[in-house]
């Protein structure tokens, strides 16, 4: 049993992979549009600004980061109480690695493919010329490595993200399949005690802070949230102290938390 997320560049054969393994596993499977429209429904936020947040790279002139974390961290809470909820499930779409941390009975999955292999695949379910889709696949991959050094200020693809690493073209399709079925056979990734307790304290936390930021007494800090068996410990900073006792305030009124250690400072919140 694991939670399986499949980072995957267009036209690699991720989704295809993806769909075998959940098949095989009888796992289920949510892809990036799933995720942002439940999101959307859970936090009533419009799926516009969730797509954005989560696929958009920021233009030069604009300043919202802010935003577009706050807005990405919903999809991310959404994600994880998916995880809770479900034990087992495959996803695969941008940034699956960066949805759940710091637990082990989760297998990242990187797929990527030769770039003749991706061509052939696009043009082939396009029906369109080689020279405009070779055009099309590299605008896409720009536009996510802008997207993933704005976000976390380094590469999607970088291998050290990842768990496992397919290159479709050098490897086929079905074969990449049974490697992923072969690493969960071996047990390295089933859920312990520790690691479950790790997936609760990373959703209580993202909750807590998608509470903060959708609260307009209290989104307008620059905050950290650790959660850990329900204590939940909340630094960074704020302009006043009657925004630093809301955040305790709204912090509490989160299923879950048990006792809230606010070690916010008051004074300018500096930004880069």
């Amino acid at each position: 049993m694991a939670i399986i997320t499949i980072s995957r560049t267009s036209f690699s054969g991720g989704k295809t992979i993806a769909e075998e393994i959940a098949k095989r596993l009888g796992y289920p499977l949510f892809n990036r549009k799933e995720l942002i429209h439940k999101a959307s429904e859970d936090f009533e936020m419009p799926e516009t600004k969730l797509v954005e947040a989560m696929d958009e790279p920021p233009k030069l002139w604009q300043q919202d980061r802010d935003k577009r974390d706050a807005h990405f961290n919903l999809i991310r809470a959404t994600f994880l109480k998916l995880c809770r909820d479900k034990g087992n499930l495959v996803y695969h779409g941008l940034s699956g690695q960066e949805l759940v941390r710091g637990v082990s009975h989760v297998l990242r999955v990187l797929v990527i493919a030769q770039e003749d292999f991706r061509v052939e695949t696009a043009t082939r379910r396009l029906g369109i010329g080689a020279d405009e889709v070779y055009a099309m696949i590299h605008k896409a991959d720009n536009k996510i490595s802008k997207w993933s050094r704005h976000m976390y200020g380094f590469e999607w693809n970088d291998p050290s993200l990842y768990d496992l690493v397919l290159q479709i073209g050098r490897i086929r399709i079905q074969d990449a399949v049974q490697v992923i079925q072969g690493l969960l056979e071996t047990g390295n990734f089933d859920p312990t005690a520790a690691s479950q307790s790790a997936l609760e304290d990373e959703f209580l936390s993202s909750v807590v802070w998608s509470a903060l930021t959708r609260n307009e007494r209290t989104n307008n800090s620059n905050l950290m949230i650790m959660a850990r068996n329900g204590r939940v410990t909340i630094t960074g900073s704020v302009r006043s102290e009657v925004m630093k006792k809301d955040i305790t305030a709204v912090a509490q009124t989160v299923k879950g938390v048990k006792e809230v250690l606010n070690q916010v400072t008051i004074g300018t919140i500096w930004r880069s």
